[in-house]
């Protein structure tokens, strides 16, 4: 995995946690935007689908988060913090996906479903508010953090109103502020792969 675009096993895995963080956003901000515009556009058969295939992107999406996590040293800075919210985002992607899955398939009632989506999104909310406990390494990484609760708490408070225009503006505000997240944890990513390739130069300096 390790090369020289990917400079460490840590950085693969987060390189594409964040494009299918990207992917998935664009999805949900169509599927959302669509559904308050044109609703008649998908059949409800096909538009829960949709929410399933948008909702086990994230499942992949956390899975990878995981991956990145368990190659990246324990002393590095914020390790445990980024370990307690990638859990708290795994708990929320799966609560997430089953909520979407329960919807599609009618399998259950609606409150059970609600409670899938409520814990979902505030497992989202709970993983973002923990990484504003310590300050990121750079001004993207707060900016990235900072959009990051906006959006996972106007998720939050869009499960708790049931006026449906407010609600469907307030969860397509939420998409519109995680897509802008997605592309600043983008360039997190390619700050983080510049500052392995300097130290990767710097060991290689020393051990001649």
């Amino acid at each position: 995995m390790e090369s020289n675009f990917f400079r460490t096993r840590a950085l693969f895995w987060s390189f594409w946690a964040n494009v299918i963080f990207f992917v998935g956003m664009i999805g949900y901000l169509l599927m959302d935007g669509l559904d308050y515009m044109r609703p008649d556009t998908f059949n409800a058969s096909i538009s829960s689908g949709i929410y399933v295939i948008l909702a086990a992107i994230f499942v992949v999406d956390s899975t990878f988060q995981l991956l990145s996590i368990w190659n990246t040293n324990s002393s590095t800075h914020r390790y445990y913090i980024m370990v307690f919210s990638c859990l708290c985002d795994k708990i929320g992607s799966y609560s997430y996906f089953f909520g979407a899955l329960f919807l599609a398939t009618a399998f259950t009632t609606s409150k059970t479903i609600w409670t899938c989506n409520t814990i979902g999104v505030c497992g989202f909310a709970i993983g973002a508010a923990s990484n504003m406990m310590i300050k990121g390494p750079s001004i993207f990484y707060t900016c990235a953090n900072i959009f990051n609760l906006l959006a996972s708490l106007l998720y939050v408070l869009a499960t708790f109103i049931t006026l449906s225009p407010i609600t469907q503006l307030m969860v397509i505000l939420g998409d519109i502020i995680y897509l802008i997240d997605a592309i600043l944890y983008m360039i997190c990513w390619f700050s983080d792969r510049q500052s392995a390739t300097v130290q990767n130069e710097q060991t290689i300096l020393i051990t001649k």
